[in-house]
């Protein structure tokens, strides 16, 4: 991927997908490695782990993940930069129930300690209603955090989604919607958004055989006066 202001990046991907694990990692040409895996103990049980290596200093990240679906309900334990030394990471645990077919509630608590001698803890409450062919989601966060999202299957090929951030803080007030689609044809897929800070994302995946992709993707910033474009080819083993 490159830009008019940065020199061209170059990324490398592999992926694993198993009968109970799957493994995918990347690395591009500054070096940074970022890497995922899941492992499912059984149908109830899985664990994730997600990992992110960079030479910036303050930039690196590990997330550890557990996630158990109950017959109506979820619970879902996880934690990012844990360190038992320092006392130091964000420690985060939801649960959502199924109060019918179509209607679930949920709550999350929060944890962080980002130093040794600071602690910060919050709740946050969710609802999710399931349609035929939609699903719409609220969230409000105690911090001051208001975010709703839809999405919508038009049909087999086209499908539609929404999302509403708002930020209603005492010291910042600020708002951020979202709006995507993807559209899949006979032998490509298109996928794009566009949000209200100018931003427009754009990718474009043309299968060359059923195995064998070839991918073009854009991304201008309007507001910041910035964009970057790529070029990729993803093969499926």
């Amino acid at each position: 991927m490159g830009s008019a202001l940065a020199p061209p990046m170059y990324n490398f991907g592999a992926a694993y997908i198993g009968t109970k694990s799957f493994l995918h990692g990347t690395i591009d040409t500054d070096g940074t490695l970022s890497a995922r895996m899941n492992y499912a103990w059984n149908a109830k049980n899985v664990t994730k782990i997600q990992a992110h290596i960079t030479s910036v200093p303050g930039h690196s990240m590990l997330q550890l993940e557990q996630d158990y679906q109950g017959s109506d309900y979820s619970i879902n334990y996880k934690t990012i930069n844990p360190s038992p030394v320092e006392n130091t990471g964000i420690y985060i645990l939801s649960y959502i129930q199924s109060v019918t077919q179509k209607l679930a509630l949920g709550v999350e608590t929060v944890y962080q300690k980002p130093t040794p001698d600071s602690e910060e803890c919050f709740k946050s409450l969710v609802a999710k209603y399931s349609g035929k062919n939609y699903i719409a989601t609220l969230q409000w966060q105690e911090i001051g955090t208001i975010q709703a999202s839809y999405f919508q299957k038009i049909n087999e090929k086209v499908e539609f989604g929404t999302e509403l951030q708002i930020l209603v803080g005492k010291e910042r007030r600020d708002a951020l919607c979202t709006v995507g689609g993807k559209f899949d044809f006979r032998t490509s897929t298109l996928r794009g958004q566009v949000d209200t800070s100018g931003r427009v994302c754009v990718v474009i995946e043309q299968k060359i055989t059923p195995a064998l992709s070839f991918l073009i993707t854009g991304d201008i910033e309007h507001m910041k006066n910035a964009s970057r474009f790529g070029v990729g080819i993803q093969l499926e083993a």
